[in-house]
């Protein structure tokens, strides 16, 4: 039976976010479920109405679905994602976590400024022109998942791999050290100088391709 993983996106993000993965994880034998989460890759009416609450029972839905031919499974966690990621591990068979960039602490202004410092048309286009605000009720939403879930790291003691770009100008890479202190059992964390937050449509992606399928174990194609 093949080893099935689950990826989870981000908050405000979509599955694009981690098709890479999934197809580099796919090629290496593994069942790979990539779903949706409530109120993502839909209109802005939809993003601000939908809770947290939905966006765990999205996830929560589709580990089911890979449980049914899987068994035990992998949940990588990206951004919000592997807070959500928390928000599962009691309810369902994990095998193994991956958190990659996952906030605890976020809005890393300190990164912002010297994003903008050192680039400023580039950044300031990416920070004001181009951006798209998110709803209040989204944000307000994403800061209750985060600061209920916080406490619930302490309870995972199954084997962990967390994955902190430095220069990530959303999440505070102190972020990574919170986890790491915190979770029990097995654990290991690795760092990248670069890459940003968005880092798998960058070169360092490979590597972390490469941590990821590594701190698995073995390919998924067992059949």
């Amino acid at each position: 039976m093949a080893t099935g993983v689950l990826l989870i996106h981000g908050f405000s993000g979509s599955r694009d976010e981690l098709l890479p993965l999934k197809s580099h994880l796919e090629k290496c034998g593994f069942k790979v479920s990539l779903p949706v989460l409530a109120g993502h890759e839909s209109t802005r009416q939809d993003f601000a109405q939908s809770k947290y609450t939905d966006w765990i029972r999205s996830a929560e839905e589709a580990a089911a679905d890979l449980e049914k031919s899987c068994g035990p499974i992998i949940i990588v966690g990206f951004s919000m994602g592997g807070v959500i990621t928390v928000n599962l591990y009691r309810k369902i068979a994990v095998q193994k976590l991956v958190f990659i960039n996952t906030p605890i602490y976020y809005w890393n202004i300190a990164r912002i400024v010297k994003n903008l410092t050192g680039d400023f048309k580039t950044y300031f286009r990416k920070y004001f022109t181009d951006s798209n605000p998110h709803p209040l009720p989204a944000l307000l939403e994403f800061r209750k998942i985060v600061r209920q879930t916080k406490p619930l790291f302490s309870k995972i003691n199954c084997p962990v791999l967390i994955i902190q770009t430095i220069d990530d100008d959303t999440v505070k890479p102190k972020s990574a050290d919170y986890i790491y202190r915190n979770v029990a059992g097995a654990k290991f964390l690795k760092k990248y100088a670069a890459g940003g937050h968005q880092f798998f449509a960058t070169a360092m992606a490979e590597d972390v391709y490469v941590e990821v399928v590594k701190f698995i174990g073995e390919l998924g194609n067992h059949d």
